[in-house]
């Protein structure tokens, strides 16, 4: 009776195929210029007031983002958001005003194509995944999932490129 050689060991190629597609799948830290078209300002009108997001790069590892709340001559600031990249990949880090937090929170982007991004981290209660997706050059939907008191809740904005 012959030998069975390693390679034809079913179970032996499943992982090694397993193992190509899932590190094909992660982010690069390359990737991060996709994020060039973030720059500007982004504005949703609703019909209480409008909502704006101004993003700006602040160097070759940090966009920096503030969402603001206009209603007539009065503007309140909502979040001040970064993506940030680091040597351990690219994270969307939330600075939502009022929360009390020693440490900010870190939402990992395990996504990250031409068409936008998907940042997560399912340990935190709100929020646990951000999605930013390009719908063309002028218009953005940037979603907010989460659970607040027990309650998931998601959170759309629609902005158009000003």
């Amino acid at each position: 009776m012959a030998k069975k050689r390693w390679y034809s060991n079913s179970l032996l190629l499943i992982l090694f195929l397993g193992s190509c597609f899932t590190a094909s799948a992660q982010v690069q830290l390359a990737d991060f210029k996709y994020l060039d078209q973030l720059e500007g300002a982004w504005v949703m009108r609703t019909r209480q007031s409008i909502i704006a997001e101004n993003w700006t790069r602040i160097n070759d590892t940090c966009w920096e983002g503030r969402s603001w709340r206009i209603v007539g001559s009065d503007s309140t600031l909502e979040a001040s958001m970064q993506l940030l990249r680091t040597t351990e990949g690219i994270y969307f880090v939330p600075l939502i005003s009022g929360q009390q937090s020693p440490q900010p929170l870190r939402l990992k982007v395990r996504v990250l194509k031409p068409i936008g991004f998907v940042a997560e981290n399912l340990s935190y209660d709100f929020p646990q995944k951000v999605i930013y997706r390009f719908k063309g050059a002028d218009q953005l939907d940037a979603r907010f999932y989460g659970k607040q008191q027990g309650t998931s809740q998601e959170i759309i904005f629609q902005y158009e490129k000003e």
